[in-house]
């Protein structure tokens, strides 16, 4: 009898230990970018807790995260909302006005989703956001997770922040969803802060598309985080995204001539290709976002209380 207590006693203890340091090396991998173990070793512990107690609640948390939505978090950077247009002459006054007549603008599908603000660390995901208020958000790093195409480990150990849309394909919400839900913007948006696995939808049915990304610097940028090459242009920025991070920006076209009124009309252009494109589009948008490829350019016109003025949300008529 006291041989089995005994041997209860010493695997209920294992079971803790295992558990106690499955988190605290979770948060020093996830959160503090200060790992101490190989991720064979961390395995190990993982594998021994799950063959002991294989309903462990440890066991169902992911890193170091929280409950989804259950704590707000302060964005570093803000995330602002769009000055909007829906008319050629909004169009002409945001080329030859609202940005001094620029000659060069880039053009992105308005993807009708969730907006997330992905925060990689060293380059582990260390943190995901919804965007909230702009300046404030919710922590939904659990289910950011589960998005496929959301890496958890960037090829290159850099602290940068990228933003993007959650976006639910058309396919999988016709085929998995219609019964029961009005919209994929509505699941797209609930997938990401239920709190229960048995939610409503699944994050796994989610795509992440990138549209920006932020480089912390001064006491909030990891003194070995990787040097990120100079850009001159937005579209610099989106092919390092995907060329050297590995994350999937959405779909951009640039538009470029001589004299502003020709700018502004290939911007006209533009809005027409995507109204013809909407239809057939694999996921659910609502405009074209133009926005200024010039990066010092756009430092010099600046934001707004509400907005960037370098960038235009032209939206489809109702």
């Amino acid at each position: 009898m006291g041989e089995e207590a005994s041997s209860t006693d010493a695997r209920e203890a294992r079971i803790a230990f295992l558990a106690e340091q499955i988190a605290h090396h979770s948060n020093l991998y996830y959160n503090l970018a200060q790992p101490e173990l190989s991720d064979a070793e961390f395995d190990r512990l993982w594998d021994e807790l799950k063959q002991l107690d294989s309903e462990h609640p440890q066991l169902s948390r992911v890193g170091a995260d929280i409950a989804p939505g259950s704590v707000k978090v302060d964005h570093l950077f803000p995330m602002r909302s769009l000055d909007k247009a829906t008319t050629t002459e909004e169009l002409n006054h945001f080329v030859n006005v609202t940005t001094s007549g620029a000659l060069q603008f880039l053009s992105q599908p308005k993807l009708d989703g969730s907006a997330l603000s992905l925060e990689y660390r060293m380059g582990r995901l260390v943190r995901a956001a919804t965007r909230g208020s702009g300046e404030r958000g919710e922590d939904v790093t659990r289910n950011a997770r589960k998005i496929a195409n959301v890496p958890h480990t960037l090829p290159l150990p850099v602290d940068v922040h990228v933003r993007g849309e959650v976006v639910m394909p058309l396919a999988v919400f016709d085929a998995k969803y219609r019964e029961t839900s009005p919209n994929p913007r509505n699941l797209a948006a609930g997938a990401l802060r239920q709190k229960h696995a048995d939610g409503k939808a699944d994050a796994a049915d989610l795509v992440f598309q990138a549209y920006d990304a932020k480089l912390p610097t001064g006491e909030h940028r990891h003194p070995d985080s990787a040097t990120v090459p100079d850009m001159a242009n937005d579209t610099d920025m989106l092919v390092w995204l995907e060329d050297t991070l590995g994350i999937v920006p959405a779909p951009w076209e640039i538009h470029a001539a001589a004299t502003p009124s020709e700018t502004a009309a290939l911007l006209d252009e533009a809005t027409v290709a995507w109204t013809g494109k909407r239809s057939g589009y694999a996921y659910e948008i609502d405009g074209v976002v133009f926005k200024l490829d010039n990066l010092d350019q756009r430092e010099r016109l600046g934001m707004t209380a509400h907005h960037p003025r370098w960038a235009l949300a032209w939206k489809f008529p109702p």
